[in-house]
């Protein structure tokens, strides 16, 4: 709420007040309905009562304005700082305020006399009056020029960059306006024009004496690989020789900005005579004189020599170090990763998108990679998040050592990196340039890494020959990468199969969408039987698709689309609450009270409500939750450790059970088991596969069965198909089986005519 508002309905509080207060004073005294005392008192508290609201609204008001008048002055001192032409206005056009600099170059008065803000900031655009929608085309636009005339006749064109800084509580927009004479800049293009009628045919009579000294002074004529700096320029960039070549330059480049300053060359070689007509500009860091890499701003526009017409093209070098150093805090926050302190996602968009744009106008080719490091999330769990951090920060350094030959690297997301680079006709480049970067990586597992494989993955597209857009590259790279991830250390290529799937998928998950809708999915359940004594205790929920034309398409082929989507969540919820309902129907029925089992999904387990949402399905079908259990995979559980106890723990005191599934096949510690509050471990089938024919396998399955149980964790294991198994996990003390050797996933009908049958079998 605006504090005039505030204001506002403190003194309606305030009047109100003081009319009811009135009314009873008058009322009770001409009734003398109470005594002369109570009265009195009553008299004293409204007046008191009265005066304090009285210097509630005006201390309010007092502060209001001290807020607003240090708020202004703030502002006023900010604009009085700047060394360029500045100034503060506002939509009502009834403040301005200037620096020194604009009130000497519009022969105002240092005072600000006879200023009027409804004349001066209209004059200063070029207009008699401001409009809304002129306001809004200004703070949009970045290199139009304005012209005004002075009241002694000068003509001054700028060009006013302007942004909107507050609105105060009248609802009145300030506007920040810092402007840029154009004076200079065009003085200096007609001395470069002079300068390039004097260009003589050989080299040795093409040096110049140029005398601007505040600004450096760059010359390129068309058909000569040499260029021409001034002295000051020389001094400025600490160059040596009176000409230059362009691999001098290029080797002075910032080299996260060699990708710009290639592009530009690439212009020029291309559309020189496009300035003939516009002025160019372009900014870029570039070392220095005194070693460091500084900001300049490069103006530069083309010229054609009368003798031989040749293009001659030139610009000036600004050092714009200090004025970028003023806005180097909201770049870092829009455009840079906090952690390894390169490119983020938006500074990688921004620049892809650039670049995208000059594979179209200008044929240059890019390759686009899609990195990640390798099993990162157990660097963080085991390691902490600090050398996680550091283990980042080494792998930015090491992406940025590959940028030598042109290309910009960018942190996109958690332990997730892009590289683009300049396609030199090298079709192995990018494996190349991700082995090399997959060495360097191998060298820093060291201090808290020892003993650690490091390595990371990627996937890489052409662009523009794989996308229409840079975001459809940077799309069908990172699913490059995606597609390899069973391999550690693989390195993708995006081809026209990846394409063909990428389509495959899209229709398979419009037409998941419709089965969604349409309640073709189903849920078909596996019954998991105790080991002593043979009845079922439990059975396992598994969804299945009906596709329309026919086919049961398996659960591996649709379930990894729903989770890169947001149908994985209705589909959760469409099991858990069926799997539920059908439970409840079953125990109506006089079936065995069983345990249901629901496998859950990251997206769905990692929402804050997820107990909540669980909570939910047992309520509406009348089910207690000990016969509910939530099957977490191995790699889920691991993904965020902190968040995912915090949400067990949840679960658990609720009274549901979780197990853990899969577990051994992903990158399992028997001190999981003991640090996050699982019911059950479920040993994957790959285990017991080959348990009766491999000794050390066989050594495992026993060793986790005895743990767990000493643990008092229960114990399943999954896919066991033979009389053999089954001998050996009794042996071991395993609790629960599963697998075809007991029944296979069946609907709801076929498995409580298992039920029955089990309980026939056993006497009950």
């Amino acid at each position: 709420m605006k504090r005039k508002t505030i204001t506002s309905i403190a003194f309606s509080v305030f009047v109100a007040f003081a009319i009811i207060t009135a009314y009873i004073m008058v009322y009770a005294y001409h009734h003398r309905e109470v005594s002369e005392l109570v009265y009195l008192i009553f008299n004293s508290y409204a007046i008191a009562a009265l005066i304090l609201g009285l210097v509630f609204v005006l201390h309010w008001q007092y502060s209001s304005a001290k807020r607003r008048e240090q708020a202004q002055q703030s502002l006023r001192q900010l604009v009085e700082s700047l060394a360029s032409p500045a100034m503060l206005w506002n939509d009502a056009l009834d403040t301005v305020i200037m620096n020194d600099t604009l009130r000497e170059l519009s022969e105002l008065t240092k005072s600000g006399e006879g200023v009027d803000a409804k004349y001066i900031v209209p004059w200063l655009f070029g207009q008699k009056l401001l409009t809304e929608t002129q306001i809004r085309e200004i703070v949009r636009a970045r290199d139009r020029e304005y012209s005004f005339t002075t009241k002694n006749g000068t003509k001054h064109d700028m060009i006013w960059n302007t942004a909107g800084i507050e609105q105060d509580e009248n609802g009145v927009t300030w506007y920040l306006s810092i402007g840029l004479d154009l004076a200079d800049i065009r003085r200096m293009q007609s001395e470069l024009t002079d300068y390039s009628r004097r260009l003589a045919a050989s080299e040795g009579r093409h040096m110049l004496t140029m005398e601007l000294t505040d600004i450096g002074i760059l010359l390129i004529e068309q058909g000569n690989p040499n260029m021409f700096p001034s002295e000051k320029l020389r001094t400025m960039l600490g160059l040596k020789g009176e000409t230059i070549t362009l691999q001098d330059v290029r080797a002075k480049i910032y080299p996260l900005d060699l990708t710009i300053f290639d592009n530009h060359v690439q212009t020029m070689r291309l559309r020189m005579r496009d300035y003939l007509t516009q002025t160019g500009r372009l900014e870029l860091r570039i070392g220095s004189a005194d070693g460091q890499y500084r900001w300049y701003s490069y103006r530069f526009k083309a010229t054609q020599r009368t003798d031989t017409g040749r293009l001659v093209v030139g610009g000036s070098l600004i050092d714009i170090t200090p004025e970028k150093e003023k806005d180097q805090r909201i770049e870092r926050l829009a455009y840079e990763d906090e952690v390894t302190g390169i490119p983020n996602r938006n500074g990688l968009m921004k620049m892809g998108r650039d670049l995208y744009q000059c594979t179209v106008e200008l044929g240059a080719v890019y390759w686009v990679i899609a990195l990640d490091i390798d099993r990162f999330h157990l660097i963080n769990d085991t390691c902490g998040y600090e050398n996680g951090n550091q283990l980042l920060r080494g792998f930015a350094e090491t992406l940025k050592k590959q940028l030598n030959l042109g290309g910009f690297g960018a942190r996109i997301s958690g332990d997730n990196f892009a590289l683009i680079l300049r396609d030199s006709g090298d079709e192995d480049l990018p494996a190349k340039v991700v082995g090399r970067i997959q060495r360097s990586l191998a060298t820093l597992a060291v201090g808290p890494f020892a003993n650690r494989a490091l390595t990371c993955s990627a996937g890489y597209a052409r662009m523009p020959a794989d996308g229409e857009s840079f975001e459809q590259v940077l799309e069908r790279a990172e699913f490059a990468l995606s597609s390899g991830k069973a391999i550690l250390g693989s390195i993708d290529r995006y081809t026209s199969a990846m394409h063909d799937s990428i389509v495959t998928e899209s229709v398979l998950e419009k037409e998941l969408t419709d089965a969604v809708m349409n309640r073709q999915l189903e849920v078909y359940y596996q019954p998991k039987v105790s080991l002593d004594t043979g009845r079922v205790v439990g059975m396992e929920a598994l969804i299945r698709w009906h596709h329309p034309d026919g086919r049961l398409i398996p659960p591996s082929v649709f379930i990894p689309i729903a989770e890169r989507s947001a149908l994985i969540t209705q589909i959760t919820r469409f099991a858990l609450y069926e799997a539920c309902r059908q439970t409840r129907l079953w125990q109506k029925l006089g079936l065995p009270e069983i345990v249901i089992s629901v496998n859950m999904s990251s997206t769905d387990f990692y929402q804050e409500n997820v107990c909540a949402m669980v909570q939910r399905a047992l309520e509406k079908n009348d089910l207690q939750p000990q016969y509910l259990e939530i099957e977490l995979t191995e790699s889920l559980a691991l993904k965020d450790i902190d968040t995912t106890i915090t949400r067990m723990k949840e679960l658990r005191e609720a009274g549901i059970g979780i197990a853990m599934d899969d577990f051994g096949t992903g990158y399992s510690s028997l001190s999981y088991i003991q640090m996050l509050p699982f019911t059950m471990v479920k040993l994957d089938s790959s285990f017991i596969f080959n348990m009766d024919q491999d000794k050390v396998i066989e050594e495992i399955v026993k060793s986790v069965i005895h743990i767990a149980n000493t643990k008092g964790i229960g114990t399943i294991a999954e896919g066991v198909e033979t009389e053999a198994q089954e001998k050996l996990l009794r042996a071991f003390g395993c609790g629960q089986v599963q697998g075809f050797h007991y029944g296979k996933p069946m609907p709801a009908k076929e498995a409580e005519a298992f039920m029955r049958e089990n309980m026939k079998q056993h006497g009950v």
